[in-house]
């Protein structure tokens, strides 16, 4: 497991850029950190970047990549929006890569504003829980829409169930699955990003929520990867 590191300062020096960035591509081998730093430096347009399948294509997500400076040291990384500005005071987390120090996730603790990078908005144990409910609720859909072969006089229930419990089981597998690695890699890289910068009970964060309860409260709404926590 990376152990991630948190810098504070001025932001100085950005340059935003636009790119393309798979991060669902091996996910979990990009956990690691060789993979990790492929991913941030192709999103940065650092010198040296692994342009390929697993860092960046046509096929990825655009995503703006920046390059900064905080606190005297260089930074580096991607999100769906990068708005923070020279001069912000940010807490920056990621990794130590040689002289770069690679963001997963840059905070304002002013306005507990967070910038993470895409797909990773739960924490562990909220993942789990999301994908649970919304398993259940595939199921309960698939069960409803099977009851219109039920209707035919000649169907036994017997065979109405395990059609129904059939095509679950292999669209869970197809969905749920093949996904679930990729799901908690990005859950996992929140739950951290929650423990480096001090969040009480990181597994449970859902950046979805906060953000939602927060614009309820009055607080403006955010650009697409920006949150409240």
């Amino acid at each position: 497991m990376i152990k991630l590191e948190v810098i504070e300062g001025v932001v100085e020096n950005l340059v935003v850029v636009d790119a393309d960035v798979n991060y669902l591509a091996n996910a979990e081998k990009n956990s690691q950190i060789a993979g990790l730093v492929s991913v941030l430096q192709a999103a940065a347009g650092s010198p040296g970047a692994a342009h390929s399948a697993q860092a960046a294509n046509d096929a990825g997500d655009p995503v703006e990549g920046y390059s900064m400076s905080v606190a005297g040291q260089s930074v580096a990384g991607s999100f769906w929006k990068t708005t923070f500005k020279n001069g912000d005071l940010v807490k920056v987390t990621g990794v130590k890569q040689n002289s770069v120090f690679l963001a997963i996730a840059v905070a304002d603790p002013i306005t507990r504003t967070i910038w993470m990078q895409p797909h990773s908005e739960r924490g562990t144990i909220e993942q789990k829980k999301y994908l649970l409910k919304n398993s259940m609720l595939f199921v309960i859909a698939i069960f409803s829409v099977s009851t219109v072969f039920f209707t035919n006089p000649n169907m036994k229930l017997w065979f109405y169930l395990a059609c129904a419990s059939l095509s679950s089981v292999i669209c869970l597998i197809a969905t749920v699955g093949m996904s679930w690695g990729d799901l908690m890699t990005f859950a996992n890289r929140m739950t951290q990003v929650g423990a480096a910068l001090e969040i009480e009970s990181p597994g449970t964060i859902n950046l979805v929520r906060s953000t939602r309860a927060a614009i309820g409260s009055g607080k403006p709404e955010l650009p697409m990867g920006v949150y409240y926590y």
